[in-house]
C-alpha cells in the first residue's frame, strides 16, 4: 500500500468512527458501523490498525478499534498473511504493550491493552513456531513492576482463549496446543503468580490481577485446587478478605477455587484446610451486619461451599454445622437482594438430605430447617400500611415472594409437608389469638399454605380439615381473604377428595366477588376455575346454584373475572353425559344469545357500551366453548341450532361488521361453533358464512374474516374435494378475498398489516392442504403468491416461518407433473423475488435460522427449472448474480460471493448435484461467522 493510499485508508477509518461515537444520525452511524466491518474483511486492515495503534496522535476510539480488529483478524484473518509474516506481526504487538501501561498512557489505554492480550494469546495458539511462550513473556514484562500487568493480562487471556471455538484450528491441533502451551505452563505460571502476590510493595492493581489471572486458570481447569492450596496463593485469597479493596476480587476468586473442590472425594485435604476458614468467617457477619456489600461476598462464599459440600454435610452434620449455620444467617439478613443467594443451597441440600424425620444424626439439620420456614415467612410479610412503595418495588417484592415459595417447599420436602402447615397453622392460630394482630401475621403464613401446595399430599388429613375450618374465623381484610381464597384454590385436589365442605367454600369464594378490591375478585374468578376443574362430578348438583350465581354477578364483575367463571362452569359441563351437558350448556349460554339478538333486532342505532356489552357476551360463549369444546354424541336436536345461533351473528355481522372488537368477538365464536358442531349440522350455514366472511373482508380488511374462511376450509376440504358444489363454493371465497387482498394492499403496507397478512398465508396453507387439486389450478394462485411475497416483509419470524412454509408446499408441488405445468409460469415470473428476498432474508438474519431447510427447497426447486432450458439457466443464474451484488459486503467480501455464484453456476449446469445446498450452507456460515465477529467488534469498541 503506498503511503498517500495508507494515509487515505486511516483517514477513512477515523472519520468512520467519529460518525459511529459522535454523529447523532441512526441511518449514518449503521452506514458507518456496516463499512468499518466490511473494512475489517480487507488485508489492508492489517497496515492501517498498525499504524493507528502506534500513532501518538491517535484517538482513542481509533487505538481500540485497531486493537480490536487486530485481535478479529488473527482469529478469522491469519491466512491472509504468510507465515514469515507471523512473527514481525507478534513483535509489533508486543512492542505496543508498554507503553499502554505507563502512568503517562492516554485514558483508555486499558481497554486496548485488554484487546491486544488477547489478540496476542489468538497468535500463540495459532503460531507453534512462537518458543517459550509464557516463559518469554515473563522475561519481557515481568521484571518491571510497571509492565506486570502486561504480563498478568496476557496470562489471563491464555487459558481463555484455548477454549475460544472461533479459533480455526482442528481438534487435533487445539490439544497440540493445549498441552504444550497452556497445561504445559500451568506450574510456571502458578510460580510466577505466588511470586506476585509476596512480592514487597506489591500494588493492589497488580494483586487483584493476581487473583484475576488465577481465576482464569482455576476456570479453565489448568490449575488444580490442591496446587493452589500448596501455596501462599491460598492464604493470601482468605487474608484478602480484609482488604476493602481486594474484597471483591478475593470473594471470586474463592468462589473458584471452592467450586473446583466440588468433587470431594478427590480433594479432600483441600477441603478440610477450606472448611475450618469458612467457619471462621462467621464472626464476619455480625461484624459487618450494617455492610450489605460485605455480607453478599460472605454469603457468595459460604453458599458456593455448602452447595459443593451438600454431600459432605449430611454425612458430616455435626463437623460441618457452623458452615449450614452461617448460610442460615445470611437468608436471615433484613436485605432481599442478599437472601435468594441462599436459596439453591437449600433446594440442592433438600435434595441430598430426603425425607429423615427419625434420623438423630441430622436432628439439628433438621431444626435449621424449621428456622429457616419462619425465616421465609418473615420475610414473606407485606411492608407497614403506613410504608409506601412504587410500582416497581410492589412488582419486584410479588416476584421474591413467589420465589421464597420454592423454598418453603424444599423446607416441606426434608421436614414433610404436614409438619410445615401445622406450623404455618400454628403461626395463624398465635395472630389471631393476640388482641390487634396486624393483618401481615395471618397473610403470610396463608401465602406459605399456598406456597406449600405441591408438596402437600392430596389425602392429608392430619392438618388440611383443621386449616379449611379455620377459614370461615379469618378477620374480614381483603389481603386476608385473597391470600385464603388462594388456599382453596391450590388445595381443591383435597377438596375432590372431602367434598362435604363444598357449599361453604363455594359460598366463601363467591363472597370474593362482592369484596371492592378488584385483586380479590380476581382470585376468586380464579379458585372458581380451580375448583370447577377439579371438583366437577361433585359440582353437578350445583349448577342450579352457579346458574342463579352468574347472572346475579354478572353485571358486576369485571370482564376478565367472568371470562374464568364461565370456563370453571365450563368444566362441570363437560363432566356430564352429552346429552345433560347440551341442555345445561344451552341453559348458561342462552341469555348471553338473548343478548345478542335483543341488540341485532333493535332497529334504532345503539350505543357504544351496549354494543360492548355483545362483545361481552360473545367472550363469554366462547369461554363456556373453549372447555366444553365438544360433545360426543351431540344430540341431533342440538342440530338446529347451529343455524338459528348463525343467522343472528350473521345479522350483527350485517350491522356492525366494521367494528373490530365485534368482528374478533364473532370470529372467536364461530371457530368455536365449527369444531364444536360436526359437519352435518354445519352444511345449510356454509355458503352464507363464506359469503358475509368475503363481504365484510372487503368491506373492513379485518383479519378475523380471513381466519374463519381459513378454518371452513379446514372443516369441510375432505367433502369439498368429493362435492363439485362445495368445492366451487371454497375456491370462489378463496379468489374473493385474494381479490379483496389486492385492493387492500393498494392502499397499505404489509408492515401496517401484519396480522392481516399473517392469517392470509395460514388461510392459503389451509386451502393448500385441504384442497390443492381445486386450489393451484385457480386463475388466482398467481396473486396469492404475490401477497405471500409480500408478507416475508413483515418483522415477525412467526410470520416468516408461515409464508416459507407457504412457499416450499408450493414447490414440492412444482415438481410434480401434476402441478408443473400451473406453476412453473408463476415461479418463473416471481423466481427474481423469491431468490433475493429469501437470500437477503437469510443472509442479513431478518428471517430465524431455522428458516434455512424451507429456503433451500424452494430455491432448489427453483434451479430445477433450468433442466434441459439454457434460456431459463441463464436467466436463474443472473437473478443470483443480482442478488448477490446486494448482499452487505461486512456479512459476505467479496471472495465468498465469487465461491458461492461458481457453486450455483455449477448447480444449474448439473441440477442433479449437491453444490447448491452446500453453497447455500457455506454462504450461511460465512454469514453468521461475519455477524459474531460484528458483535465482538461491537463489544469491544463499547469499551471506548
Amino acid at each position: 500500500m503506498s503511503t498517500s493510499s495508507a494515509d487515505q485508508a486511516t483517514a477513512s477509518v477515523l472519520q468512520a468512527l467519529q460518525t459511529l461515537y459522535h454523529n447523532p444520525d441512526a441511518s449514518s452511524k449503521k452506514r458507518a458501523n456496516e463499512w468499518l466491518e466490511e473494512f475489517q474483511h480487507s488485508v489492508e486492515a492489517w497496515q492501517t490498525c498498525h499504524t493507528l495503534l502506534t500513532s501518538p496522535e491517535a484517538p482513542l476510539e481509533g487505538r481500540l478499534f485497531s486493537a480490536q480488529t487486530l485481535r478479529a483478524k488473527i482469529l478469522y484473518d491469519l491466512s491472509q498473511l504468510p507465515r514469515e509474516q507471523l512473527h514481525p506481526l507478534r513483535d509489533s504487538l508486543l512492542t505496543s504493550l508498554s507503553p499502554l501501561c505507563q502512568p503517562t498512557a492516554p485514558a483508555g489505554s486499558k481497554a486496548v491493552l485488554t484487546q491486544l492480550c488477547l489478540a496476542l494469546a489468538d497468535l500463540a495458539l495459532q503460531m507453534p513456531e512462537w518458543d517459550n511462550v509464557v516463559g518469554g513473556m515473563v522475561d519481557q514484562f515481568g521484571k518491571d513492576p510497571s509492565t506486570v500487568i502486561v504480563l498478568l493480562g496476557f496470562l489471563k487471556a491464555l487459558p481463555e482463549e484455548a477454549g475460544n471455538p472461533r479459533i480455526p484450528l482442528s481438534n487435533d491441533e487445539v490439544q497440540a496446543m493445549l498441552s504444550s502451551l497452556v497445561s504445559g505452563s500451568a506450574e510456571q505460571v502458578l510460580g510466577v503468580l505466588t511470586m506476585y502476590i509476596q512480592a514487597t510493595g506489591v500494588t493492589t492493581q497488580i494483586q487483584i490481577s493476581v487473583f484475576e489471572t488465577l481465576r482464569s486458570w482455576l476456570q479453565a481447569g489448568e490449575v488444580m485446587a490442591a496446587q493452589v492450596a500448596q501455596t501462599p496463593l491460598f492464604n493470601a485469597s482468605f487474608e484478602a478478605l480484609t482488604s476493602d479493596q481486594l474484597f471483591d476480587a478475593a470473594v471470586d476468586v474463592l468462589c473458584d477455587l471452592i467450586h473446583e473442590t466440588q468433587e470431594v472425594e478427590d480433594n479432600v485435604e483441600v477441603v478440610q484446610q477450606i472448611v475450618p476458614r469458612l467457619i471462621a468467617l462467621r464472626p464476619q457477619l455480625e461484624e459487618h451486619k450494617e455492610d450489605p456489600d460485605r455480607i453478599r461476598g460472605y454469603c457468595r462464599i459460604l453458599c458456593e461451599a455448602g452447595e459443593c459440600y451438600k454431600d459432605l454435610i449430611v454425612r458430616h452434620p455435626q463437623d460441618l454445622l457452623p458452615l449450614v449455620q452461617s448460610i442460615s444467617e445470611c437468608s436471615a439478613y433484613p436485605d432481599l437482594d442478599i437472601v435468594p443467594i441462599t436459596f439453591y443451597f437449600w433446594y440442592t441440600l433438600a435434595m441430598a438430605l430426603g425425607r429423615q424425620p427419625d434420623d438423630p444424626t441430622v436432628q439439628t439439620i433438621l431444626d435449621i430447617y424449621a428456622n429457616l420456614q419462619s425465616v421465609i415467612i418473615s420475610h414473606l410479610h407485606f411492608p407497614g400500611d403506613d410504608e409506601h412503595q412504587t410500582a416497581q418495588e410492589r412488582d419486584e417484592f410479588r416476584t421474591f415472594r413467589h420465589r421464597m415459595g420454592d423454598t418453603l417447599k424444599d423446607c416441606c420436602h426434608v421436614l414433610g409437608a404436614p409438619t410445615c402447615l401445622r406450623r404455618s397453622y400454628d403461626l395463624i392460630v398465635n395472630a389471631m389469638g393476640k388482641p390487634s394482630p396486624s393483618w401481615q401475621e395471618i397473610e403470610a403464613p396463608l401465602f406459605s399454605m399456598r406456597s406449600m401446595g405441591a408438596e402437600v399430599d392430596p389425602d392429608d388429613d392430619e392438618v388440611l380439615p383443621h386449616i379449611m375450618d379455620m377459614l370461615p374465623k379469618l378477620p374480614d381484610h381483603s389481603k386476608i381473604r385473597y391470600a385464603a381464597i388462594l388456599v382453596i384454590s391450590r388445595y381443591t385436589l383435597w377438596i375432590d377428595r372431602h367434598p362435604e365442605n363444598l357449599a361453604f367454600q363455594l359460598q366463601y369464594i363467591s363472597a370474593g366477588f362482592d369484596m371492592a378490591e378488584e385483586q380479590v375478585s380476581a382470585a376468586a374468578a380464579q379458585a372458581m376455575k380451580f375448583m370447577c376443574q377439579d371438583c366437577n362430578q361433585h359440582l353437578v348438583p350445583f349448577l342450579p346454584q352457579l346458574h342463579t350465581f352468574i347472572n346475579s354477578v354478572g353485571d358486576k364483575l369485571d370482564q376478565a373475572d367472568m371470562v374464568e367463571v364461565c370456563e370453571a362452569i365450563g368444566y362441570v359441563i363437560s363432566s356430564m353425559p352429552a346429552s345433560n351437558a347440551a341442555q345445561a350448556l344451552k341453559e348458561f349460554c342462552q341469555p348471553l344469545i338473548n343478548n345478542i339478538q335483543q341488540v341485532t333486532s333493535n332497529q334504532n342505532e345503539v350505543d357504544k357500551p351496549t354494543l360492548q356489552k355483545v362483545a361481552d357476551s360473545l367472550e363469554q360463549i366462547d369461554s363456556y366453548l373453549s372447555i366444553v369444546r365438544s360433545l360426543d354424541p351431540l344430540p341431533e336436536e342440538c342440530f338446529q341450532t347451529a343455524l338459528e345461533v348463525y343467522g343472528i351473528l350473521d345479522t350483527l355481522l350485517s350491522k356492525y361488521a366494521k367494528l373490530y372488537y365485534i368482528s374478533e368477538r364473532v370470529g372467536t365464536v364461530l371457530r368455536r361453533g365449527l369444531g364444536f358442531f360436526p359437519t352435518r349440522a354445519l352444511e345449510p350455514i356454509i355458503q352464507p358464512l363464506l359469503e358475509r366472511m368475503s363481504i365484510s373482508f372487503e368491506q373492513t380488511g379485518f383479519s378475523s374474516y380471513l381466519w374463519i374462511t381459513g378454518k371452513v376450509a379446514s372443516k369441510f376440504g375432505n367433502s369439498a374435494n368429493e362435492n363439485e358444489a362445495l368445492g366451487g363454493l371454497l375456491v370462489r371465497s378463496f379468489e374473493n378475498v385474494t381479490t379483496s387482498m389486492a385492493k387492500l394492499l393498494q392502499t397499505k403496507v404489509a408492515l401496517e398489516i401484519p396480522d392481516v397478512m399473517d392469517d392470509y398465508v395460514h388461510l392459503f396453507m389451509s386451502y393448500l392442504t385441504s384442497i390443492p387439486k381445486l386450489i393451484l389450478k385457480s386463475n388466482l394462485i398467481h396473486l396469492a403468491v404475490s401477497h405471500t411475497l409480500t408478507t416475508l416483509t413483515c418483522p415477525s419470524p412467526e410470520i416468516i416461518l408461515t409464508s416459507l412454509d407457504v412457499l416450499s408446499m408450493l414447490s414440492n408441488n412444482l415438481l410434480l407433473a401434476e402441478y408443473h405445468f400451473e406453476l412453473k409460469p408463476i415461479f418463473l415470473q416471481y423466481g427474481k423475488v423469491i431468490v433475493n428476498l429469501l437470500t437477503n432474508g437469510l443472509i442479513t438474519s431478518t428471517f430465524p435460522e431455522e428458516s434455512l431447510d424451507q429456503i433451500q427447497i424452494i430455491l432448489y426447486s427453483i434451479c430445477q427449472l433450468t433442466q434441459n432450458d439454457s434460456t431459463n439457466q441463464r436467466e436463474i443464474e443472473n437473478w443470483f448474480i443480482e442478488t448477490v451484488s446486494t448482499l452487505p459486503g461486512h456479512l459476505i467480501p467479496g471472495n465468498e460471493k465469487q465461491i458461492f455464484l461458481h457453486q450455483v453456476h455449477e448447480h444449474l449446469v448439473n441440477p442433479e448435484s449437491d453444490n447448491f445446498k452446500n453453497a447455500l450452507n457455506n454462504l450461511v456460515r460465512v454469514a453468521r461467522r461475519a455477524r459474531e465477529r460484528g458483535r465482538q467488534s461491537r463489544k469491544s469498541l463499547g469499551a471506548v
